[in-house]
């Protein structure tokens, strides 16, 4: 698969200094939280004095952050006075009274650039979430998941809440953790999961790996195979597990190959073959079978509005809100649909256009319809319909 930026579990990283960090149990040092885009001034930890607060880190293009904020909302809307929740994102003011306004959220949102907060409370995924008991003291440091509107009911009675604790490893590095013997021509090795490290994959584009190596940590049994057989999230059906369980419940693995010589195709064969020696009762099997698609497809002014380029590119750089691509062709605006999960399913390039083009264009998540309007920018628009596609299925070998 091509080089695509994705935040599909939102990994984040930060150079910090986090002597100042702390721990559930510690009183709330004497600190100020950033003014909100309500023009609020910014107001000091302990005049939330008498009340629960909640600290939620996120971003705008962070879909389990936006999900985590409904349930907040109608925590807010439970307790009134009695909880206040400040959402604090690294994105400038700006983004964030655009959300406000195609969202609207009766949550307290603030920036903080300078990741001041960040610095008490240090993480790499989000969201991630704090819960101020009513004397200033951090109750919890955890999941948003794991918040429940019985929970704060408690927590307002200065019972213990004792909520699993979200200790991630800012410092991770995924180089330093899988050092490489680069004298061995070839190489696989299954590991367990690294707590506090979130899930994350590594290919290799330059240096003396370059096309010839796949790290990867804290994924799923169905997501190994899913990155060996480069298919995305829903084009891969499991029917080895079908117990229903929170992806925090589920096994992780993590894993690191390489072979001798650079070639992509060769490298995903090796894990493959790998992969089914180590899982022996996991049988992984290319099908094709009817599911929903989306169609890209292109208007009669798409030639004049697209931008042909020079250059020739396969990779892209792109994330919740926006695509830059230089001497890309349209199959890259399919692939990052389909990688981003922005459609269910497969996204099939239709436009019949064979060229490369400078494609750049942004887009707000939580606006309806900004998509289709950043396709509309180039003559391009989309629609659904049902075809036999190629799907990965995951079976236990009979």
């Amino acid at each position: 698969m091509k080089k695509i930026i994705i935040c599909l579990l939102v990994i984040l990283f930060s150079g910090d200094c986090f002597s100042q960090a702390l721990s559930p149990g510690d009183q709330m040092p004497d600190i100020s939280l950033p003014a909100t885009l309500a023009g609020e001034p910014s107001r000091p930890v302990k005049k939330f004095r008498g009340k629960l607060l909640i600290i939620d880190f996120w971003a705008t293009w962070c879909s389990p952050c936006i999900s985590s904020m409904k349930e907040l909302e109608g925590y807010k809307s439970a307790l009134g006075d009695k909880l206040e929740v400040v959402a604090i994102s690294e994105e400038p003011a700006e983004r964030l009274v655009r959300f406000n306004k195609a969202r609207p959220s009766t949550l307290t949102l603030t920036s903080d650039t300078s990741g001041m907060l960040k610095s008490y409370f240090p993480h790499r995924t989000i969201p991630h979430t704090v819960l101020i008991g009513p004397e200033g003291k951090v109750y919890a440091i955890t999941s948003a998941d794991n918040i429940s509107l019985d929970i704060l009911k408690l927590a307002l009675q200065g019972v213990a809440v004792n909520l699993p604790f979200k200790k991630d490893r800012v410092d991770f590095d995924i180089d330093e953790y899988l050092k490489a013997d680069s004298t061995k021509p070839e190489y696989f090795s299954l590991l367990p999961s690294v707590e506090g490290a979130g899930s994350m994959s590594k290919r290799y584009n330059t240096g003396i790996f370059k096309d010839r190596r796949l790290s990867i940590i804290n994924m799923t049994l169905d997501g190994l195979f899913r990155l060996a057989y480069e298919k995305t999230f829903h084009l891969v059906i499991n029917e080895y597990d079908t117990v229903k369980r929170s992806y925090a419940d589920m096994e992780k693995f993590s894993l690191d190959a390489w072979i001798e010589q650079p070639d992509k195709a060769k490298l995903m064969l090796f894990i493959q073959q790998q992969l089914k020696k180590h899982f022996v009762d996991v049988e992984a099997v290319l099908e094709k079978r009817k599911q929903p698609v989306l169609l890209i497809k292109a208007n009669k002014d798409a030639i004049s509005r697209l931008k042909p380029s020079s250059e020739k590119n396969d990779n892209f750089n792109a994330g919740g809100g926006h695509f830059e691509g230089n001497g890309v062709k349209l199959d890259a605006l399919a692939e990052y649909m389909e990688g981003f999960g922005l459609f269910p399913g497969k996204v099939i390039n239709e436009t019949g256009l064979d060229g490369r083009y400078d494609i750049f264009f942004q887009w707000q998540p939580e606006k309806k319809d900004s998509l289709k309007e950043a396709f509309a920018s180039l003559g391009l628009y989309y629609e659904k319909a049902e075809r036999e596609v190629e799907v990965l299925v995951i079976k236990k070998k009979s």
